[in-house]
């Protein structure tokens, strides 16, 4: 793989160490709210990019994600085979990791067996959503930052 942003490849000793601790927060906060089950985690995001795809949301502010006031999901199908080969995570394992969201009230299945997130995802990932953008800031200031 070859890196082409010359910004990124000429300050690398400064963006890759804020990068690697940014990182390591999100992943510690993250797997906090999941108790300890990236995994779990993975799989709602792999569901959640299909449930609302990036096209439908590119004008939404984080007022609006945050009071669900979002477009009506024009999802992709997605089932647990989908998510198994898309995440390397064995299929019996993200079946019973699909069951767990279900029950945490994060996602439903339907009777096709394609999966969705639910509106009741949002309020309970906000620190989440929240750890995530946090990341982002942290890359932008160090991406940004005049030598």
């Amino acid at each position: 793989m070859t890196i082409n942003d010359e910004h990124i490849t000429t300050h690398f000793g400064r963006i890759w160490p804020a990068h690697v601790k940014a990182l390591t927060e999100l992943l510690i906060k993250l797997r906090q709210h999941f108790d300890g089950d990236l995994d779990l985690m993975l799989i709602l995001a792999i569901i959640g990019t299909r449930s609302q795809p990036s096209r439908q949301t590119n004008t939404m502010t984080y007022a609006q994600f945050i009071s669900g006031d979002r477009p009506l999901p024009a999802s992709r199908p997605i089932n647990i085979q989908s998510v198994a080969e898309c995440s390397g995570i064995a299929r019996e394992t993200v079946r019973r990791k699909v069951a767990k969201l279900a029950d945490m009230g994060l996602i439903k299945r339907e009777q096709s067996g394609n999966l969705m997130i639910t509106a009741l995802a949002t309020n309970p990932l906000t620190s989440s959503t929240e750890a995530s953008l946090q990341y982002l800031v942290e890359m932008q200031k160090h991406y940004q930052e005049k030598e």
